[in-house]
């Protein structure tokens, strides 16, 4: 099915990936883990095509299936419909626009009550007779010709199971929490979250026969999880998953590929991630136990030698021998750097430069549309100094746009957000739109520190901005990387760098803990937990709502402020 053979892939001057060997069979389960930057995406990419290895050969089916951490790219024409989109995943997106479009003209003629043009001479295509030739065939009207044509297509869009795709595409679009989106919606009208779970649907309704998946629960909340879970579990193709929510490691595969970003190698485990948790900890404490067992025999050893070579020359012949042993166990010993052992995490702290007025945000009779519906009306609250705000909405419900309003970027169609007296602010976007494709690193650094809106001291130079690279796992010459080159999970780990940068007193976040891995998603945490500053958050990840201990929740789009209580974290869970 899936047969990786010897591959190496680079990046930016850096190995990720060496030599590495695997193969997965249909109806295989498989999770691809690691920490944030160990290479898992370039990997997943290279394995559906989009990225040339360096060295090594992959042999995947025809029918792969791959949804990045990207947003839907809409290959198809501007104005894509949802259901544009969907049968394109199986290749009948053309047919059901051409017979849209018969239906469309045949409304007209009935409406006009004629024929369009009425007497309109059309020459159909005639069969091939012993001349070579097309026998000429008598005109006939418009009308019959759409009818023929419809009749034609209906029948080719039954046969390629056009009616029934339909009606799956329904349960998809329900099973992943979008079933209110109308199939004639343009996808350009769509929410963040929705585009996600649309470009998730069509690649489950392509029905591949291998899956790769980059992060698929990113916007999904409990239910759609849930659901998820449950497909995964019956697909009968071979799967491919890289994913940090740990309960659809568990539920959805059966074995674990580790990618270690040290040795850049990869290991396979056999089971779900709990198992090869478990797996990966006995042998980090095998092999640490078997080198320390080893070195205090090596060091009994060379002790025994020294005091044999200072008595007599008999007895100092035989330290020669202990020597040669100690030299062949020497050799033995596990190169340190090919030993299992825990990932390194990122170092978070997210200082407060000064204090801001009590009120950070007065915000009245604020409304915002796109032109359509509104997505919220008459929102009218205030966040005082210290605050934690939780914002809570199913997904389209306007949360980005309310903390894109709160942070400036987004005018309001009519009310105002009044921004109290020295308040710093640092934006964290999901969809990262506030870095820079074309900066390396290190520039997005230095730029994010010009910005800084108050610094009690001197600018920091290169040597410390490339320190707090280290610090979010970024080292050497990755410094010089294009931020365009970066993963989801790194990304993340850079957005964070600028806010830890900023010494913002005011944070407003957009899922800060998508893309992240276990480790570092805690790390986040903790650092958010013993912020001195004011929060407004948007996030689905209910432990992680839960551990920040929020005092009101913004109800949207009602628009209602209440004290947060544990009852809410069933709507976290819903956004």
């Amino acid at each position: 099915m899936l047969d990786v053979q010897h591959v190496t892939l680079s990046r930016g001057g850096n190995t990720l990936v060496e030599d590495a060997t695997f193969r997965i069979a249909r109806g295989e389960k498989v999770g691809l883990v690691g920490v944030n930057g160990a290479g898992k995406t370039t990997l997943l990419r290279a394995i559906h095509g989009a990225l040339d290895a360096d060295a090594g050969a992959i042999t995947r089916p025809k029918r792969t299936g791959y949804l990045g951490q990207e947003r839907l790219a809409d290959a198809l024409d501007g104005g894509a419909t949802v259901r544009d989109v969907m049968l394109a995943g199986r290749n009948l997106h053309g047919l059901a626009a051409e017979l849209r479009a018969i239906e469309a003209e045949l409304a007209e003629a009935a409406a006009s009550g004629s024929e369009t043009p009425a007497t309109e001479a059309i020459t159909a295509r005639g069969g091939n007779h012993g001349n070579g030739r097309h026998a000429a065939t008598p005109p006939v009207s418009r009308l019959d010709a759409l009818l023929a044509r419809y009749g034609e297509l209906e029948d080719r869009y039954a046969r390629q199971g056009g009616y029934a795709a339909e009606h799956e595409i329904v349960q998809l679009l329900e099973g992943l929490g979008i079933g209110e989106v109308e199939l004639e919606r343009p996808v350009e009208a769509l929410s963040g979250g929705q585009k996600t779970r649309l470009a998730l649907a069509r690649v489950l309704f392509a029905a591949p026969d291998l899956l790769l998946l980059d992060e698929p629960t990113n916007h999904l909340d409990g239910t759609a999880t849930r659901w998820l879970m449950d497909y995964l579990a019956r697909f009968e193709g071979a799967l491919l998953l890289i994913s940090h929510d740990l309960a659809l490691l568990d539920r959805a595969i059966t074995r674990v590929l580790h990618l270690d970003a040290a040795t850049r190698a990869i290991t396979a485990y056999t089971g779900n991630y709990s198992s090869y948790l478990r797996q990966r900890e006995q042998a980090e404490e095998s092999a640490a136990s078997f080198a320390e067992r080893q070195q205090r025999k090596i060091a009994r050893l060379e002790e025994q030698a020294d005091w044999m070579r200072v008595k007599s020359a008999k007895v100092a012949r035989r330290a020669k021998v202990l020597d040669h042993l100690v030299e062949r166990m020497k050799e033995e010993l596990p190169d340190p750097a090919t030993l299992p052992r825990k990932e390194r995490a990122l170092k978070l702290e997210l200082p407060v430069a000064r204090q801001s007025g009590r009120v950070v945000f007065r915000v009245e009779r604020l409304t915002k549309s796109y032109g359509g519906p509104a997505v919220f009306t008459d929102l009218n609250f205030e966040v005082e100094r210290g605050q934690r705000l939780v914002v809570i909405g199913r997904n389209g419900a306007g949360k980005t746009t309310l903390l894109r309003t709160l942070a400036g970027l987004t005018p309001p169609t009519r009310g105002r957000v009044e921004r109290g007296h020295q308040v710093d602010l640092g934006y964290y976007a999901q969809e990262h739109e506030s870095l820079h494709a074309g900066l390396t690193l290190l520039e997005e650094l230095r730029l994010a520190a010009s910005e800084q809106v108050y610094r009690p001291g001197p600018p920091p130079g290169d040597g410390q901005l490339r320190t707090l690279l280290g610090r979010f796992l970024f080292s050497g010459e990755q410094a010089f990387q294009r931020v365009g080159t970066l993963s989801g999970g790194e990304k993340t780990r850079l957005a964070l760098a600028r806010l830890m940068l900023s010494g913002s007193n005011t944070l407003l976040l957009d899922e800060p803990t998508n893309n992240l891995d276990p480790i570092s998603r805690d790390r986040v945490r903790e650092a958010l937990e013993s912020y001195r500053g004011t929060l407004v958050i948007v996030s689905h990840d209910t432990a992680f709502v839960e551990a920040l201990r929020p005092e009101r929740a913004l109800l949207l789009p009602q628009g209602a402020v209440r004290y947060f209580e544990a009852d809410h974290l069933a709507l976290v869970a819903k956004v």
